[in-house]
């Protein structure tokens, strides 16, 4: 059975790992390092040098008309039910109390939207807007006796048996491999959150023979309709933007299949099919001289994003998710190169030690620099900004150990961990584009060596 990232950082505890950035939290007591305490103040300016702007997005024209009208069908459901219950109508407080929230939940919901927010990010969003309108107009409908559990099944199924069919009925057709590959895998990360939606409410549900139970129930159905709407937007509007469009289907699977084999194969190279500690001790490192080192975080860092990404690949190779295969393999390959990078610079007496606060200042500084670096390489720039974004997303972990009350402003664990992922994201960065170019090339040569 393939392991997880958590069943990794499981194993690990039982070597004395303390803490691993970005992924768990370190020993709330006192701490045991040597590193002197570093200047606060200059702790504090490097969090407020802030996060790199890297919002989701996708190649396809998002029509303002379509966020409007999933606006609008929100507001419809929450506008067809009362903000409050009354005792008289519902008696049962606990219902009432339910009620109030996922009203006010959904009033929340249908605030405007942040003003730096992608078209992509607002069309995800409708369905968190769509689903809480849901959950309160299911649980009152419920509550007063206009709405069973037995209708909202009946809705579910009617939604599952759309998506399978919209799932079937789509092909990878585009214009130009890099674009077309960013456009389907958000399309079958829609599709895949509309499944989750309803597989969850059955499998999570907090409320049992209640109407709350019912607005739950709604809450995913509407949620899953809004996911599928939204995928279907996407790719029909991308494909409208195409005179003559291509036919990748065959090459996006062959590609896929080829690039997940070559990642798990990549994998199996290291010792004992990457147990993180063989790992290191392989690579030349004693595990007890790297502890409560930058090094050390990084290492682990890069090397468990590898692991991980490699194992959750194959699922979506055999769900038919061949973009967010390839995606994947993307991602996995990524990591695998920033460890390597780790490792060389690791030897070569890197991040021994976290001096000042101004060494923290300069690893953010260099992330910073890559990720802007790789945003402006114009080889793959669909594919290479869509890995950017998560990517990205470490920046904001690594600031986060600055905030967090865990910590006083002075602690070296906060600064040493946070320095470890500021690192991992530079390392990263610097791999997107060569590793975009590495997925691209493959599937043009699967193609023939055709790259439109």
């Amino acid at each position: 059975m393939p392991r997880t990232r958590r069943d990794v950082l499981a194993s690990l505890a039982g070597v004395g790992v303390a803490g691993l950035a970005g992924c768990t939290a370190l020993d709330a007591g006192e701490s045991e390092s040597d590193d002197p305490a570093l200047d606060a103040a200059g702790l504090r300016q490097v969090r407020q040098l802030g996060s790199p702007a890297f919002p989701a997005r996708v190649p396809a024209p998002i029509a303002d008309s379509f966020l409007e009208q999933g606006r609008a069908r929100a507001r419809e459901l929450l506008d067809s039910c009362p903000e409050t219950m009354s005792p008289e109508e519902v008696p049962n407080e606990a219902v009432r109390d339910i009620y109030a929230e996922a009203y006010a939940d959904a009033a929340e919901d249908l605030a405007p939207a942040d003003a730096d927010e992608s078209p992509f990010e607002a069309l995800r969003g409708l369905r968190y807007a769509r689903g809480a309108a849901a959950m309160a107009k299911g649980t009152y409908d419920a509550a007063v006796g206009d709405l069973t559990e037995s209708d909202v099944r009946d809705e579910a199924e009617a939604v599952r048996a759309d998506i399978e069919s919209f799932r079937l009925g789509t092909r990878y057709l585009g214009d130009e491999p890099d674009r077309a590959l960013v456009v389907y895998e958000a399309v079958e990360n829609l599709v895949a959150a509309a499944v989750r939606y309803l597989d969850n409410a059955d499998e999570y549900g907090r409320y049992t023979d209640s109407a709350p139970q019912v607005g739950e129930l709604l809450d995913a159905v509407e949620s899953a309709r809004a996911s599928l709407g939204g995928a279907r937007h996407v790719r029909d509007r991308y494909l409208a933007t195409i005179a003559d469009p291509l036919d990748f289907t065959d090459a996006f699977e062959s590609t896929a299949s080829s690039l997940v084999e070559v990642v798990a194969d990549r994998l199996a190279e290291y010792p004992e099919e990457g147990e993180l500690e063989a790992v290191v001790e392989a690579e030349g490192f004693d595990p007890e001289e790297l502890e409560s080192t930058p090094a050390k975080d990084l290492l682990m860092e890069t090397f468990i994003d590898f692991g991980s990404n490699v194992h959750t690949v194959p699922e979506a190779l055999r769900s038919g998710r061949f973009a967010t295969a390839l995606v994947g393999a993307h991602t996995a390959e990524t990591h695998r190169r920033a460890f390597e990078d780790a490792v060389t610079a690791v030897k070569r007496g890197r991040y021994e030690s976290v001096e000042s606060a101004a060494a923290v200042r300069d690893a953010k500084l260099g992330a910073l620099e890559a990720l802007e670096a790789a945003r402006s390489d114009g080889s793959n720039p669909h594919l290479t900004r869509r890995a950017l974004v998560d990517v990205a997303h470490m920046v904001g972990r690594g600031d986060d150990y600055f905030r967090d009350d865990y910590y006083s402003d002075d602690d070296p664990r906060a600064a040493r961990n946070a320095l470890a992922q500021y690192a991992t994201t530079e390392f990263a960065a610097r791999e997107t584009p060569d590793v975009s170019a590495w997925v691209l090339g493959t599937l043009a040569a699967e193609r023939g060596g055709v790259h439109r």
